[in-house]
């Protein structure tokens, strides 16, 4: 059976895992088999399903246990739609105060600043003023003015965002009871590295939403290796990461050890048991984002809902999928998003320079007598479902090393 979950918040498509069993609990006697344990939670807008492989039962649920925790830390620390999470402390203070921020936050920043720079700023997290512009344009049924973008993207710039590591005195209530006639503390237990991020303009607004995900994913992975954990899988909507290789006591025999990722066809959204492709991978991330059914409608005409950061206008609708596979999941994610953007040529150009990034890039090609969103006030009219939506493959060489053609599903899903 095969788990999936649909488009979330930040509009993936379904990137899913194709495997023959949800759990594995060795025979009696066989304390040697490794076990496959499987547990599905719902979290960051999507269902979020980790694969342990263990030599235990134990040893699995409590790596498990570590990994969501870590998730809920990276949920806590970077959602800003929480009030109380670090993101909303940055974007309430902007232009007015630093903010002491979890090594999570910062973490993630540094994963968004390789992004940004790799993709000449079409990725960017700062981008939320421009989207609420859109949002509210989308209210009224009005097109955004010149005025409202031109002020929009005065707030948004990585390089309008200040993160520090430093040193800082820690405060006595921190520092451990002595006895009497115990030695001072040493000036590394005085001490404490600090996180500060500063906005450096009042209404600037932080949104990982782009990147968290895979953030998060990876540092799922980190903790279940550092609970010894050597072959797991970790899928959270549209992103995939899979450690390691299954056991050959847990695969048919001369089977394919390396986890099996499959790919939704874009034009069966409501079908997730329908597949443009599937992958086999190891040690590697694997993420598709797709955007072609979500979107603004203003004064009557369809726009996508992801932006250019760089000059405020929804993006060409027709790249309407894009699956990125790298060895880092918040680079997939990241990646995943800043093509978009670029469109098909920019976005290939870009992908080809890298090492170790491999991709399938589908794109339904303008109809008879459409161009495409090239103005500010027209966007493209929605095109057909299934079938009768054409589409056209660019795929890495890489990309297609990896694809093989998965078993028919079941008649019962």
């Amino acid at each position: 059976m095969a788990m999936c979950e649909r488009r979330g918040r930040s509009g993936r498509w379904a990137v899913w895992t194709v495997a023959a069993a949800i759990g594995w609990t060795a025979a009696a006697g066989c304390k040697s088999k490794p076990v496959e344990v499987v547990e599905t939670r719902v979290a960051m807008n999507t269902l979020v399903t980790a694969r342990v492989v263990a030599p235990s039962e134990t040893l699995a649920r409590d790596a498990l246990a570590a990994a969501w925790k870590e998730m809920e830390t990276g949920i806590e620390k970077l959602d800003w739609h929480r009030k109380d999470s670090d993101v909303s402390r940055i974007n309430r203070d902007a232009g007015e105060w630093a903010v002491e921020v979890d090594p999570v936050v910062t973490g993630c920043l540094a994963a968004a600043k390789d992004v940004y720079d790799l993709s000449g700023g079409a990725f960017d997290p700062t981008v939320l003023p421009i989207l609420d512009v859109w949002r509210e344009a989308a209210k009224r049924g009005t097109a955004p003015t010149e005025e409202e973008l031109a002020r929009a993207r005065d707030l948004v710039g990585m390089d309008l965002v200040d993160v520090i590591a430093a040193v800082a005195q820690r405060p006595l209530s921190e520092l451990p009871a002595m006895p009497p006639g115990s030695p001072p503390p040493t000036p590394e237990e005085l001490t404490k590295p600090v996180h500060i991020v500063q906005l450096e303009k009042k209404g600037m607004r932080l949104d990982l939403g782009g990147i968290a995900k895979g953030y998060i994913v990876g540092r799922m992975i980190g903790r279940l290796e550092q609970h010894g954990i050597r072959a797991a899988l970790i899928e959270a909507g549209g992103d995939v990461f899979a450690l390691g290789e299954r056991p050959a006591d847990l695969v048919a025999a001369g089977g394919d050890r390396r986890w099996g990722v499959g790919v939704q066809d874009p034009r069966y959204p409501d079908d997730p048991t329908r597949l443009y492709t599937a992958l086999r991978i190891r040690d590697q991330a694997v993420v598709t984002s797709g955007h072609y059914h979500r979107g603004y409608t203003v004064a009557g005409k369809r726009f996508s809902h992801i932006v250019d950061p760089r000059t405020g206008r929804p993006v060409d609708t027709h790249l309407v999928s894009v699956t990125i596979v790298a060895p880092d999941a918040a680079m997939a994610d990241g990646l995943a998003t800043a093509v978009e953007v670029l469109g098909l040529e920019k976005g290939k150009a870009c992908l080809d320079g890298l090492e170790n990034v491999e991709y399938l890039l589908l794109e339904s090609p303008p109809r008879e007598g459409e161009s495409g969103p090239t103005s500010t006030e027209v966007g493209p009219e929605p095109a057909p479902k299934g079938a009768e939506m054409p589409l056209k493959a660019y795929r890495s060489a890489g990309f297609a090393a990896l694809e093989y053609i998965p078993a028919a599903p079941k008649a019962d899903r």
